[in-house]
């Protein structure tokens, strides 16, 4: 089919791509924030392809696939202004939008069409926030569904605790089998990044793991926050000294857990678990994405005092949204997602 001239495929990012990334702020109408970390996130993120339109040494729109496999995860879909995509303007126009629809649909079937993989791609997911204007335009337009809600769920302490029990360990081989046990079979799952790196953990008496997590620290430039008060708290949280220690709007930090673990499901287990890091961290908030339908959040979520921020601002949901490859005659799976935490960062 070929792409037309003002479009490129990469698999290295360029810097006019990590420029048009840096400028982006993402949401609409609910939070609103821009990633701090992109310069070199994205060089960190696996087995990317990207798809980007270009004009004047200048990149003015992208979407960037990570390739795992028969599944690809949307990591980034973003356009300049130009575009205003998802607008109410827009939606009544023709125009370039039209034209941007047009090859971004013919690079979906190209994907599925087997010319970028070995392996036949089944399913595109993405995560949306629901009152995304531009994502919600991405979904409707491309037949994306909604398959999934994660829980954006914040674990906040202002003098957070450890234990004797606590470990931070670089050995994904004693945590390998535990991690399988709990995720193996959740939709998307793959161990790229869980498998790298250090990993925080609690023992038993005999020395046995009985909790664990991995955690990755994002950095973000918080413009508002979600919520019906969104607006407002990130005008007086920084004024607040208590809340200072939660929220930095202008260069806000906090850890994203993944593989979080725990035997039985043991809510005291991922209280203690979160605490500790945070104090192994110095830091003062988690933000946790994790499937509404994991085992581990319906059993925990109620038996947990997930801290202050959570009782300001709730928590708030995130739509998986999924494009099945035509020629699959396979439904999609109804298995809780995987999150990994560097999806969303």
């Amino acid at each position: 089919m070929g792409l037309s001239a003002p479009f490129k495929v990469r698999f290295e990012a360029t810097q006019q791509l990590i420029e048009l990334l840096q400028n982006t702020t993402l949401g609409t109408n609910g939070a609103k924030y821009k990633h701090l970390d992109t310069s070199t996130r994205i060089f960190e993120i696996d087995n990317p392809l990207f798809f980007s339109l270009e004009r004047n040494n200048r990149s003015i729109g992208n979407v960037t696939f990570c390739r795992r496999g028969k599944f690809w995860y949307v990591r980034y879909f973003a356009f300049s202004d130009f575009f205003q995509v998802g607008s109410k303007k827009n939606r009544s126009q023709k125009g370039g939008t039209s034209i941007l629809k047009k090859e971004i649909n013919n690079f979906f079937q190209e994907i599925f069409s087997g010319n970028f993989s070995e392996e036949s791609v089944q399913v595109l997911y993405a995560y949306i926030d629901p009152r995304n204007e531009r994502s919600k335009w991405m979904s409707e337009n491309f037949g994306f569904q909604k398959v999934g809600s994660l829980a954006t769920q914040t674990y906040s302490r202002i003098s957070p605790k450890s234990t004797d029990r606590f470990e931070k360990t670089t050995n994904w081989e004693a945590l390998k089998a535990f991690v399988h046990s709990n995720y193996s079979q959740h939709r998307y799952f793959f161990e790229t990044h869980a498998s790298k790196g250090s990993y925080y953990v609690l023992r038993d008496e005999k020395g046995a793991i009985i909790a664990c997590a991995k955690t990755t620290k994002a950095h973000w430039k918080i413009e508002r926050l979600p919520g019906f008060f969104g607006g407002v708290l990130t005008r007086i949280i920084p004024a607040i000294p208590f809340f200072k220690k939660l929220i930095h709007p202008k260069e806000h930090t906090f850890l994203v857990p993944e593989i979080v673990c725990s035997l039985h499901n043991n809510p005291k287990l991922i209280d203690a678990l979160f605490s500790a890091i945070l104090e192994a961290e110095k830091c003062n908030l988690l933000i946790w994405w994790v499937d509404q339908k994991d085992p581990i959040y319906l059993e925990i979520k109620a038996k947990i005092s997930w801290g202050i921020l959570n009782k300001l601002i709730g928590v708030n949901p995130v739509d998986v949204v999924a494009l099945k490859n035509p020629a699959s005659h396979n439904n999609l799976s109804t298995a809780p997602i995987f999150v990994a935490a560097m999806d969303m960062v």
